[in-house]
């Protein structure tokens, strides 16, 4: 499996507080069957600094040399969304995508959606760069309204779900809403968005095998390897289900 999703770099936000956590999180990952992982610290979300990638790329080579490719790691970023995202990942470089290709991880703020995200999400697939929004089933409003991720989703960006969306770590509303992405074709990877060894864990495989008793095998794995893989290495996704737009509840009134 490839995890396109970790906080595994030491001190440089809320994820790992040492080398030796980090390095207990990527083998605990590689025990459970994780070949690559992406270092997504994040980036301009007003809350973490935001680190000089020069400095980020030290500290996967020193983990690298630490694991010995046992798992791999490259270097992403969890960029907060803002209007300024076509600059920061473009213009100023500040927000290195995945692995240096063609992908972005974007996270929106937990409460909503922005207003005319559309425009600069639409600029950035315009500067052949793809935006993968991070756990959108945590979204406050996108719980509410999917709908509005299939939107997203029609313009061509991906979706990413978080392993505990699905195993119910967050909460029964947050799992409802990752099953009813699913369901609908709006979510092309599985991460583990992994920050500690205590309570936000590395591994993937639990939830993959829950995702696959909803959505099928072969499209679980492809969202936890092949997918994923494809990101790391530059190269087109090979799967890409056909969203469907999710139906909207149904209030009914009853009189006695």
């Amino acid at each position: 499996m490839v995890d396109i999703h970790s906080h595994i770099l030491h001190q440089v936000d809320d994820g790992s507080h040492s080398l030796d956590e980090s390095i207990e999180m990527c083998r605990a990952s590689a025990d459970d069957g994780i070949r690559v992982m992406v270092a997504t610290p994040h980036a301009h979300d007003g809350k973490h600094t935001t680190h000089n990638p020069e400095l980020l790329n030290q500290k996967v080579t020193e983990l690298n040399n630490q694991l010995r490719g046992i798992p791999k790691i490259v270097l992403g970023c969890e960029l907060r969304f803002t209007h300024e995202i076509v600059k920061q990942i473009c213009e100023t470089h500040t927000a290195p995508t995945i692995a240096g290709g063609p992908y972005a991880l974007i996270e929106f703020p937990h409460a909503m959606v922005p207003p005319g995200s559309e425009r600069p999400l639409f600029e950035l697939m315009s500067n052949r760069i793809t935006p993968i929004i991070a756990h959108p089933e945590r979204n406050a409003m996108l719980m509410d309204e999917p709908n509005r991720f299939y939107e997203l989703i029609s313009l061509g960006v991906l979706g990413q779900m978080d392993t505990g969306s699905i195993t119910g770590q967050f909460g029964k509303k947050v799992q409802k809403a990752a099953r009813v992405m699913l369901e609908n074709g709006l979510i092309h990877f599985i991460a583990s968005d992994c920050h500690n060894t205590r309570n936000r864990l590395p591994g993937m495989s639990a939830a993959v095998a829950l995702t696959a008793k909803i959505v099928g095998e072969e499209y679980a794995r492809a969202m936890a390897d092949d997918n994923p893989a494809a990101v790391v290495e530059g190269r087109p996704i090979p799967t890409c289900p056909t969203a469907t737009l999710p139906q909207k509840k149904r209030k009914w009134l009853l009189f006695g």
